[in-house]
């Protein structure tokens, strides 16, 4: 009898299902302040491989595609950070340079695009290619007003124009260092005119 009325009362209790939760499962992703650039490196890193083949020409074309996607990106970039955004596209100029040139020298070439991927991996470094004009500043470390700059430019480039094979990038960084003149970032604009003022030999 008392194992009936156990058994009844059991019957009685209560019954809590429990039931199964499914935990999602994220793919775990490494990005920077600038957000996923692993297209980018995909295409610096396609670039990289041309050049250690020696096929210019498509590394030309190649490096063309990461200009291409990087200048539609740069207003989005740039505003997620300045200063980052700033390392990977000195960087990006140099490698394009490098290997656009009229006479490409493989080996500079190569290092000017591992730089850019360096950049694009870690852009909180600086990736700095030796012989490359840097941002003319006073004594203390300030950067010059970048008006400066922009008249010795303009002056440089009507007293000696530059040859023609350095026309067009003198035209790029001058246009893009007006650019940030007028964005109030001197420090920029002044490397931009510095390396305009570099390749026509100032």
């Amino acid at each position: 009898m008392k194992r009936i009325l156990f058994t009844l009362a059991c019957l009685a209790l209560p019954i809590t299902v429990v039931a199964a939760v499914a935990v999602p499962s994220y793919a775990s992703t490494t990005v920077t302040e600038l957000g996923d650039l692993s297209p980018l490196i995909a295409v610096a890193t396609d670039t990289l491989g041309l050049v250690q083949k020696g096929d210019m020409s498509a590394a030309a074309s190649r490096i063309t595609d990461f200009e291409s996607s990087w200048d539609a990106n740069a207003a989005k970039l740039r505003a997620l950070s300045s200063d980052k955004w700033g390392v990977i596209d000195d960087a990006s100029d140099k490698a394009i340079s490098a290997v656009r040139t009229s006479n490409p020298v493989p080996a500079n070439a190569a290092a000017a695009v591992e730089a850019l991927i360096a950049s694009l991996e870690n852009p909180s470094i600086s990736t700095a290619t030796k012989g490359t004009a840097t941002a003319v500043a006073d004594a203390n470390g300030r950067p010059l007003p970048c008006e400066d700059l922009l008249a010795a430019v303009r002056s440089t480039i009507a007293a000696t124009p530059p040859a023609a094979a350095d026309q067009a990038k003198v035209d790029e960084l001058q246009g893009k260092g007006i650019e940030r003149c007028n964005a109030d970032d001197d420090k920029r604009a002044d490397d931009f005119f510095a390396q305009a003022l570099a390749l026509m030999g100032k």
